[in-house]
């Protein structure tokens, strides 16, 4: 039997997939920032930008903070909800389905970076959303590597 938990977690994880992908599309257009283009976003790019980080930070959120889990519980793991989260990280790094987990701490390194820039630093601001920016096929390769391996696991570990 399948994990329903797990199957409706993907369905929302592959629509904040989505919309990330279709703001990056539109931001291929204006990217990457230096301090003078970042001043000069028109409401349209900025309305592009917000939707990828927004998308992204509920990607990287839902993952980080279910599938993960999720995961380890599905492959009958125990304590996972009292581990640390390194922990965690590590746990999926030796069972193959995360590469490296310190890709993911750089993934949420460069969000949290994203958070402290403010409009009146526009290099600062710039720079961070270029590092974002190019981060996306990083957590999109994670994200999919899960889900297939999710999709590849026996049957006979399936819970009831």
């Amino acid at each position: 039997m399948i994990d329903l938990r797990i199957e409706k977690l993907i369905v929302e994880c592959d629509k904040h997939l989505k919309r990330v992908n279709g703001a990056h599309l539109k931001m291929a257009l204006f990217m990457p920032l230096d301090a003078t283009k970042y001043q000069q976003l028109s409401e349209d790019e900025i309305e592009h930008i917000d939707q990828f980080l927004f998308r992204f930070a509920k990607l990287q959120d839902a993952m980080g903070e279910k599938l993960f889990m999720l995961l380890l519980e599905f492959l009958k793991e125990d304590n996972i909800k009292q581990k640390p989260f390194i922990d965690i990280l590590n746990r999926l790094e030796q069972l193959g389905l995360l590469e490296d987990k310190n890709i993911w701490l750089e993934l949420r390194k460069i969000r949290n970076n994203i958070a402290h820039q403010y409009e009146d630093e526009p290099q600062q601001a710039a720079e961070a959303l270029n590092a974002i920016y190019a981060s996306k096929f990083a957590l999109e390769k994670i994200y999919t590597s899960l889900r297939t391996s999710y999709a590849g696991l026996p049957t006979t570990l399936y819970k009831d």
